[in-house]
């Protein structure tokens, strides 16, 4: 399992229109069948922050899903209205994939 978690700080007073962009970019995911993420907020820590968590069932799928929908239009026209929604230098990318399970020796 792969998860990728997509990390930023949201323009004050801009909360409302980047979480509508964030939610018109999963139903397009829904449509075309590709992942679709679980939006959080922390319930303290940093102001405005935000992720959006998707899960994969391997690495291929996660490259094969980003690489349509950097070729989609339709996808790219909502994401850049996220990314003026977005503090500059505040956006980063992490990426998992499941631990390795028993008998593990170290």
């Amino acid at each position: 399992m792969i998860r990728l978690r997509l990390i930023c700080t949201v323009k004050y007073g801009q909360f409302r229109e980047f979480l509508k962009a964030n939610e018109d970019l999963d139903n397009l995911c829904k449509e075309h069948g590709w992942a679709t993420a679980t939006f959080l907020v922390p319930i303290v820590g940093a102001g405005n922050e935000f992720v959006a968590e998707h899960e994969y069932p391997d690495l291929a799928t996660f490259q094969a899903e980003g690489a349509a929908q950097m070729a989609d239009p339709e996808y790219m026209k909502i994401f850049r209205v996220t990314a003026d929604l977005v503090y500059p230098n505040s956006a980063r990318t992490e990426l998992y994939e499941n631990a390795p399970t028993g008998g593990l020796s170290l």
